[in-house]
């Protein structure tokens, strides 16, 4: 008889998939060129409920394309008095506009099979639990209240057929309140009972850029939650932070926006706001966010920065990204960065799981901490700035700042990097919910 021997895969470098969910946020007509064009090679997006009267076409569209839809019921913002009167009040499984935040008594059976009907007639592959700030001042019950309209809302789509949509618990607390372990060993206990497929920590307090102390307190506080044996997305969040989250194995993706929804702030999350100024003029402000480097600038300032010498080849170039001049850079910025997320997660995931942490720190880390050295080391002149309507002097004393951030990041991880050791447990990976994405190949 003949033997077959197989061999060992001992050779073999496991390389676990990273998620990466865009979510649309209100420019979904750029959203759509940006994805038609081939600009954004878009696998996973995210929808907020009460923007679909304006993007279910646009869904519905990128679900033919194999795209994995997921939806956000947006219940944390119409619970916030601060934000109930947003664009969330319009959301589809709402049943009138509410006047005033939502309390607990609001999630009924009947608004949780709404939610389940929602995702459903949107064909969705995934929908965010309704779960809520956990550091309300005013009611410290929400945990429980969420935990049961999650269970609801898995027996509603099994119910109604939607039974292959998969659900999402999204945890909303600020960075501070999830650092003491009872509260995390009670969050997780509550977790690991749950119907749910995936974890989302959405945390106040962590801002776009990374700081020694807040990215090393992330990791070590996202380790804990590996052992509820669920993947872990860290929402509102890009670029370094959640880089540094993903290469130590805490985080098995994460979820933003393109210059946009990528930091969650809750210090307001209470507080009635204030009735606008009519005759006061709003604009968004354009911000290019300079590829590899961890921060971004006002479009004006990166202007300033480019004309000085060397400043153009320093920052249109990067590994993953190269512009021809500083005018299609300010033009294009969405695109470039959703390039650049795109193409530097790539990068990532192409990294066996036990080099991640050290590739991140010799090879990310280390590029971001000189481009940030030789960014601060640019002098334009003053006659430059005064033209340019900028403070120069407050200009460069940031530049200097954040080179000085940036060589503190790296310092904290690498000593973070040896207490933990190259074969810390690993959350798990999140996979698709799409079978189309599947049979492609591509496992963002």
């Amino acid at each position: 008889m003949t033997k077959v021997v197989v061999p060992f895969p001992k050779g073999q470098r496991l390389r676990s998939p990273l998620a990466q969910f865009f979510r649309v946020g209100d420019s979904h007509n750029k959203f759509a060129e940006m994805f038609a064009s081939g600009g954004l090679p878009a696998s996973r997006v995210v929808f907020d409920a009460g923007r679909l009267n304006r993007q279910t076409s646009l869904a519905k569209e990128l679900k033919a394309e194999g795209v994995e839809i997921t939806i956000d019921t947006g219940a944390a913002e119409l619970s916030s008095p601060a934000r109930h009167g947003t664009f969330v009040r319009n959301s589809a499984w709402l049943t009138k506009v509410p006047m005033s935040p939502l309390g607990p008594d609001d999630f009924t059976t009947e608004i949780i099979e709404r939610i389940a009907e929602m995702a459903i007639a949107v064909g969705a592959d995934r929908v965010l639990a309704p779960s809520h700030f956990l550091g309300d001042p005013s009611f410290d019950g929400w945990l429980k209240v969420d935990a049961a309209s999650c269970s609801a809302l898995r027996a509603a789509l099994d119910r109604l057929g939607g039974g292959r949509i998969r659900i999402d618990y999204p945890v909303i607390q600020s960075v501070q309140g999830l650092v003491d372990p009872t509260s995390r060993k009670a969050l997780a206990e509550t977790l690991s009972i749950l119907p749910v497929d995936a974890i989302w920590m959405r945390l106040s307090g962590l801002g776009k850029e990374p700081g020694p102390q807040k990215v090393r307190s992330l990791i070590r506080m996202l380790s804990g939650f590996h052992n509820i044996g669920k993947p872990v997305i860290l929402d509102y969040c890009s670029g370094l932070n959640s880089e540094a989250t993903e290469a130590f194995g805490v985080a098995s993706g994460s979820a933003s926006g393109i210059l946009e929804l990528d930091q969650f702030n809750a210090r307001d999350w209470h507080k009635t706001p204030e009735e606008p100024d009519p005759d006061a003029r709003f604009a968004r402000p354009r911000i290019v966010q300079v590829p590899g480097l961890g921060r971004g600038f006002y479009a004006n300032e990166f202007e300033l920065l480019a004309k000085s010498r060397g400043g153009r080849k320093l920052l249109l170039q990067s590994e993953f990204v190269t512009v021809s001049s500083v005018e299609e850079m300010v033009r294009t910025r969405k695109q470039v960065q959703a390039l650049h997320l795109v193409r530097s997660q790539e990068a990532l995931q192409s990294v066996p799981d036990l080099n991640r942490a050290g590739h991140f720190l010799s090879k990310t880390m280390a590029d971001a901490e000189r481009r940030a050295k030789d960014v601060s080391f640019l002098k334009p002149t003053e006659a430059q700035a005064q033209a340019a309507g900028i403070d120069l002097a407050s200009l460069l004393k940031r530049t200097r700042a954040h080179a000085e951030t940036m060589g503190k990041v790296a310092d904290a991880l690498e000593k973070l990097h040896e207490e933990r050791g190259m074969e810390s447990p690993r959350v798990r990976a999140c996979d698709f919910n799409v079978d189309t994405a599947l049979r492609r190949g591509d496992q963002r």
